[in-house]
């Protein structure tokens, strides 16, 4: 298929003749077209421009004119990019959220050894989650066509177990994976497959874990699908003799002669936060289901599945999830919840009890039922629906929590440690 390429004159008048107040010079420190994968497409159109400059950096993006003038035009971000031909300022970092979300993550930093910054947009391929795509010029990026396979995770553990952090560092990871194809970028070792017409992330897994962390999280996805939650599918393959969990890809969906992308964002882009200690403060449930009901074209039923969410965490003691995770998704012009993907027990001592990372209700982020229960309203919940949707979670987890990690493979001196924080 051959991609049109822009004309220069179909972007805003503003921006081919700049006034000095408002220019989007090409001398820029960053200037980068920004593409997007239109709803059950593979290909990528021009959107927009982005541009980065000035010290500290400060981002402006602008929608082009004629991706405007589309009828099939979408959103970037339902809140904070909606479609305008208005020019945005950046916010966090000098950047836009659903910018942020399309870059380059710790794991691909770590492994190609650069600095973090707006750089990774033009590095960023279409690999990455979501539906966005960088580049210096016109010409669209071409979807990705070929992936590993998943007979590939043993030579790619191979390569992993072969090289020292430091020459992973100097050395690019990804020249030694199977006909160069790079991993997902992640806080650890992760890369994409292919399994039919399905794409999976491989997650290869962490030293120094209290207990099996891949076949502990595999089994926590299978009950919150047991409490009547939307978790993504998981498996695990063994791999030179170590447990790698398999999560599905929902962003990607096989349309004939290639995968279809879904827009995604991530919680900080919906909360217009980011991920430092000052921003921590406005981590909250409560915020975050403010934000869904504006952005959703189902509330009711997300803010439903996202006080579920809630209410599994704290019955299994998730404390560390916080608003880094992709928590909306676009498969068509809509924005949904998106498939809870990384709900795992947070490892407690014995008898010890700890607090969420995010805001859960009025007295805080004491994750205790009448804390949670006090802000259902935020949800769109009354009181007692709000009760039947806790005890009903609470119940199913504390009635089925270890079988369904022995089912898994967890062992019972895994399930001992895992009881701290679930069998309560």
């Amino acid at each position: 298929m051959v991609t049109k390429r822009a004309r220069p004159d179909s972007w805003p008048a503003s921006r081919a003749r700049p006034h000095a107040s408002n220019r989007f010079a090409m001398t820029s420190d960053y200037d980068r077209f920004v593409f997007v994968a239109l709803p059950g497409r593979s290909e990528y159109v021009v959107a927009g421009r982005f541009r980065m400059s000035g010290d500290p950096p400060m981002g402006e993006f602008i929608y082009g004119h004629s991706y405007l003038s589309r009828t099939d035009a979408v959103e970037l971000d339902p809140v904070h990019l909606t479609l305008s031909g208005r020019v945005r300022k950046g916010s966090v970092d000098g950047l836009f959220g659903a910018i942020r979300d399309a870059r380059a993550s710790s794991w691909g930093r770590f492994v190609k050894g650069r600095q973090d910054g707006a750089e990774y947009l033009v590095q960023s391929t279409t690999d990455y989650g979501g539906a966005l795509a960088f580049a210096r010029g016109l010409e669209a990026p071409a979807p990705k066509r070929r992936y590993n396979a998943v007979g590939d995770l043993v030579r790619i553990k191979a390569a992993l177990d072969a090289a020292a952090p430091e020459e992973q560092r100097d050395a690019p990871l990804w020249e030694t994976l199977p006909q160069g194809r790079r991993p997902v970028e992640a806080s650890a070792p992760r890369v994409i497959v292919e399994d039919g017409r399905t794409l999976w992330i491989a997650k290869f897994p962490q030293d120094g874990m209290i207990w099996n962390q891949t076949r502990v999280r595999h089994a926590t996805l299978q009950l919150a699908r047991n409490c009547g939650l939307d978790a993504v599918p998981s498996r695990i393959e063994v791999v030179r003799g170590e447990d790698v969990l398999l999560v599905r890809r929902y962003d990607r969906a096989w349309v004939g002669d290639g995968y279809a992308c879904s827009r995604l964002i991530s919680g900080f882009t919906l909360l217009g936060t980011g991920d430092t200690p000052t921003a921590e403060h406005d981590w909250s449930y409560l915020t975050l289901a403010d934000q869904v009901r504006r952005a959703s074209s189902h509330p009711r039923e997300d803010l439903r599945e996202l006080f579920g969410r809630l209410c599994f965490n704290a019955a299994i003691s998730y404390l560390t999830d916080d608003p880094r995770h992709p928590i909306m998704v676009a498969k068509g012009t809509g924005w949904r919840l998106a498939p809870a993907s990384s709900p795992a027990p947070t490892p407690l001592a014995e008898g010890k009890r700890g607090d969420f990372t995010m805001i859960c209700g009025p007295a805080g982020r004491s994750p205790n039922r009448e804390n949670i229960l006090a802000g259902a309203g935020r949800f769109l919940l009354d009181r007692a629906a709000a009760e039947a949707i806790f005890d009903r979670i609470s119940r199913i987890v504390q009635s089925s929590w270890y079988d369904a990690m022995r089912s898994s493979g967890v062992s019972v001196n895994d399930c001992d440690l895992v009881g701290r924080s679930i069998g309560r």
